[in-house]
């Protein structure tokens, strides 16, 4: 009898299954896949994000073989925006969360799922949790109407059944434990992007580049083993036309978002073939229930144009990890505990306007005079370049920045430096052109 079985062994999941090894509970992990491996996903780490693996003791581990860096570039329609998020706002950010703003660090770091997830699941092991790799769930056993347990498969295909008092599903999007349990999706955003990336070494560039310019997007990340993560973006109804020529369409975003680091790619080398998603909706699901408990994509998932997934599954393990502990502990009821210190926490008025603002980014739409004034304006003011960013990794609350009051200070600072900009001098012919799907 274990105390908590978490289904998923990635970043929500093994992140978890530790912190609750941590505090003495008995814990086993089942997976699937096997480790190392890869997994779809953006693996980039917002500073909030490397700043919980340094409060679990887990970043300089991860900082030996992943380049680092503590700035970000923004460009849209070419107006360069640099900054990071700051120590005051990360220090809120982790009080407001967690009562505790220690280990806090600004650094960004882009770290593949194959290092990344196999560290995460050896510190597991090293905090007593069992880990079981190659297991197949094939059932969750209930009881009275609660889950009680888990009955599947081992690598060998010896049938395995276990039980315990919380079933924890960290496994993703798809989530067995979601569809067994017949789960609702809510609050739905059909509208998203189509994303294709791939890996090339010989890019002589050391941090974060991320650019728009019409409907589409592009990043430039480096990551582990001497490589970048080349990333492009746009809005989902294009991609099935993407898709009929990957390789030439994508080269060919790229010289239209950015021809300098288009011109960096093609002169580099591809170590790996193209992956790609055209579907990303995004939806909610219930958080809790009798015996059972959802973190990470299983919960609540989102585009990936913000890349926020890895710290949102870290912020979602010390959340649900400190609640199971006190309703497991007897200090509190367990429905009181996950519904005091983590559904309040993911769910409140600040969680939903961030959702809301990653899935209006996602349709990328295109830009507006005002967007590209206010990005003019921060050009000038570092202070709010900084806090922007903050707002875009989920640091910062979306109401904060913008503000009416914020937002008219701003943009009356662009009126006047504004024109210094091209995209200014035909704005509305461009935009027509925008709005034309360039891989029909």
């Amino acid at each position: 009898m274990f105390d908590i079985i978490v289904i998923g062994a990635r970043c929500a999941g093994a992140t978890t299954a530790m912190l609750l090894a941590r505090k003495g509970l008995k814990v086993l992990v089942v997976d699937r896949s096997t480790f190392p491996s890869d997994v779809i996903s953006t693996h980039f780490l917002w500073p909030h994000g490397a700043s919980y693996l340094n409060r679990w003791g887990l970043l300089d581990r991860v900082l030996e073989v992943t380049p680092s860096h503590t700035v970000v570039n923004l460009v849209n329609e070419g107006i360069p925006l640099e900054g990071t998020v700051p120590e005051e706002l990360l220090r809120q950010y982790f009080q407001l969360f967690h009562g505790d703003d220690s280990g806090i660090v600004q650094r960004y770091c882009s770290v593949r799922r194959r290092v990344l997830d196999k560290l995460l699941v050896d510190a597991a092991v090293e905090a007593g949790a069992e880990v079981r790799e190659g297991f197949a769930v094939d059932e969750l056993l209930e009881e009275d109407g609660r889950v009680v347990g888990i009955r599947g498969r081992t690598r060998d295909g010896t049938r395995v059944e276990e039980r315990a008092r919380v079933i924890l599903g960290a496994d993703g999007r798809n989530s067995f434990v979601a569809r067994t349990l017949r789960l609702p999706k809510f609050d739905e955003r059909l509208k998203c992007t189509f994303a294709y990336w791939t890996y090339v070494s010989g890019i002589p560039l050391d941090t974060v580049h991320i650019h728009r310019r019409g409907r589409l997007g592009l990043g430039l990340v480096p990551t582990n083993f001497g490589q970048h993560m080349v990333l492009v973006f746009g809005p989902s109804e294009w991609g099935t036309t993407f898709r009929r020529d990957v390789p030439g369409n994508f080269q060919k975003a790229l010289d239209f978002i950015s021809p300098e680091l288009g011109e960096l790619v093609r002169g580099g080398q591809r170590e790996e073939r193209f992956y790609g998603t055209l579907d990303q909706a995004a939806f909610l699901r219930p958080l809790f229930g009798p015996g059972w408990v959802l973190a990470g994509d299983a919960a609540c998932f989102r585009d990936q144009c913000t890349a926020t997934g890895m710290s949102h599954a870290f912020r979602d393990a010390e959340l649900v990890s400190t609640a199971l502990e006190e309703g497991l502990s007897g200090r509190k009821p367990l429905e009181e505990a996950l519904k005091s210190s983590y559904e309040s926490r993911r769910r409140g008025q600040v969680a939903s306007a961030y959702y809301d603002f990653v899935c209006t980014l996602a349709e990328m739409r295109p830009p507006r005079h005002d967007d590209l004034s206010l990005y003019v304006a921060l050009r000038s003011n570092p202070q709010e370049t900084n806090r922007f960013i903050a707002t875009m990794c989920d640091v910062a609350p979306v109401a904060d920045f913008f503000q009416a009051s914020n937002i008219f200070l701003l943009t009356d600072v662009a009126k006047e430096s504004s024109s210094q900009h091209p995209i200014f001098e035909r704005f509305e012919a461009t935009s027509r052109t925008y709005l034309q799907n360039p891989f029909a």
